[in-house]
């Protein structure tokens, strides 16, 4: 297993993350390096958010899933499920987790790392894709 990669070279990894569309990961490498710069930042930060915007309260709930999973926090346990195209947010600081109506076109998970010195990452890294952390 390789090393942790530095806080430095992880943001280096995420900045392409840090726009309104960043491009897709469309090789298996891409995917480890994404995963591994999000989960080191996820070290040296307080806590993350999570934003996610999908096709269907299920399809968020799913990705919720396996980010959580990934970050190590508990899967909320109540949410309020809507119908068709959804925002979830899920703050685990509070242990609170909201649904909504989604009328925008983009898709996938927004992360926002969060410190309680300025001097640490405040940043919100995504669209990431919902499947990032799932499964193959």
């Amino acid at each position: 297993m390789s090393p942790s990669p530095t806080v430095q070279q992880s943001q280096a990894t995420l900045a392409k993350f840090a726009t309104l569309d960043p491009p897709p990961i469309s090789t298996t490498e891409e995917r480890e390096q994404t995963q591994t710069a999000l989960l080191a930042l996820a070290q040296v930060t307080d806590y993350q958010m999570f934003g996610i915007l999908a096709e269907t309260c299920d399809q968020a709930i799913a990705a919720l899933t396996a980010y959580t999973q990934a970050f190590s926090y508990e899967m909320p346990t109540s949410w309020q499920p809507i119908t068709g195209p959804t925002y979830l947010k899920f703050n685990p600081n509070l242990d609170s987790c909201y649904t909504d109506d989604y009328v925008g076109n983009h898709r996938g998970v927004l992360i926002s790392f969060q410190s309680e010195s300025e001097e640490i990452i405040n940043q919100t890294y995504g669209h990431f894709p919902l499947d990032l952390f799932s499964e193959a």
